[in-house]
């Protein structure tokens, strides 16, 4: 095992929680405006006169309630736990690694605690940089994305999509210890904060750049994104973090929306009850 892959996921995470925090301080962009201008085109693409339109990846990038700073920052809890729990291990493999192994390996293996030798044997393919790398890699693109929201969204979109498929794939795949592979609610949780915000650029993309009415936009993300969480948490039995983040942040959404869009927030409590669906059947 070598501890190339805990030190840069570190590095990752360090980078990750930087930037977002960085993110989070700077001063939060002019609400999107509607295209085309007036009120007719507010109208038209679904918003009554003056009304503006809801900046649904700030909610998550730059929270100003309580609740959502909170969900963020259980976000960057869970990645530094998990952080913390892979370089800790790496640095009892290399402790094993300097222990005298031949004088060890004179007690029965059956008596006492697992020998230095066993220990390597059986956790020599734990945390690698290959086990390591789709979070890594999350993490490096989920540092960059929101600084690109504003100028090149398609671009922050698409970063943004890549980041949730590699904090999906790491929390599919599971943490090796041994012969066994565990799943991690920490990371469960990093990836349901990832889809929240990659369905919230989704619909500002379909909104502001493909002129979608700002409804039409938000049901459609939401549907899509409630069909694909109950797909993953079907695939995580016993692992709650996915659909407590994801169930947190709707709740956010529609505490946000609805006294100024009241379509969203019934769509977004529609989307609750699809994934609290899936969560009592994972764990019952």
């Amino acid at each position: 095992m070598s501890r190339a892959g805990p030190i840069l996921l570190l590095l990752a995470v360090l980078v990750f929680l930087a930037s977002s925090l960085a993110y989070a301080l700077a001063p939060s962009p002019p609400a999107p405006a509607v295209p085309g201008g007036g009120d007719a085109a507010a109208l038209l693409h679904g918003l009554p006169s003056g009304r503006q339109a809801v900046d649904l990846p700030g909610l998550f990038l730059q929270p100003k309630n309580p609740g959502m700073m909170a969900l963020l920052g259980l976000t960057w809890a869970a990645l530094g736990f998990h952080a913390a729990r892979r370089l800790a291990k790496a640095e009892r493999m290399r402790q094993a690694r300097l222990s005298p192994l031949d004088e060890a390996s004179e007690a029965p293996p059956e008596v006492g605690p697992p020998l230095p030798r066993d220990m390597l044997q059986l956790h020599g393919r734990d945390d690698t940089l290959q086990e390591h790398g789709p979070l890594i890699l999350g993490l490096l693109a989920g540092a960059l994305w929101p600084w690109l929201l504003g100028a090149y969204p398609l671009t922050a979109f698409l970063l943004s999509a890549l980041m949730l498929a590699c904090f999906l794939a790491a929390a599919l795949r599971g943490v090796r210890e041994g012969l066994l592979v565990h799943r991690s609610s920490a990371l469960g949780f990093v990836a349901g904060w990832g889809l929240l915000v990659c369905f919230a650029a989704f619909t500002s993309l379909l909104r502001d750049r493909l002129g979608a009415p700002q409804e039409v936009a938000a049901v459609i993300a939401m549907l899509i994104g409630s069909v694909a969480a109950v797909s993953v948490q079907l695939r995580m039995p016993k692992r709650i973090g996915f659909s407590v983040a994801l169930i947190w942040g709707l709740i956010g959404i529609a505490a946000n929306t609805v006294t100024t869009d009241a379509a969203i927030a019934t769509v977004t409590v529609i989307a609750i009850a699809i994934i609290a669906v899936a969560l009592v059947r994972v764990t019952t």
